[in-house]
């Protein structure tokens, strides 16, 4: 296997990246558990109430939407 982990203790290994590429370099059912945080493209100027207090949902330019077509095909 060419994939370093990108962080290792014991029996435990976490890799960092795509997981499709990842997948396809490691043992086949060597897999507990694949964590994903994708940006949920929710950042359109409106605002929220958190705590009693209005705040802004903009995340930053990675979390707006690219039209739906794009989001789609994205989380697709």
């Amino acid at each position: 296997m060419n994939t370093k982990p990108y962080y290792k203790y014991k029996d435990f290994s976490l890799f960092h990246g795509n997981c499709l590429d990842i997948l396809a370099k490691i043992p086949e059912n060597s897999v507990d558990m694949i964590f994903a945080d994708p940006p949920y493209l929710l950042s359109n100027g409106g605002f929220t109430c958190h705590a009693g207090q209005m705040v802004s949902v903009n995340k930053g330019q990675w979390d707006v939407s690219n039209g739906l077509k794009k989001d789609f095909e994205f989380h697709l």
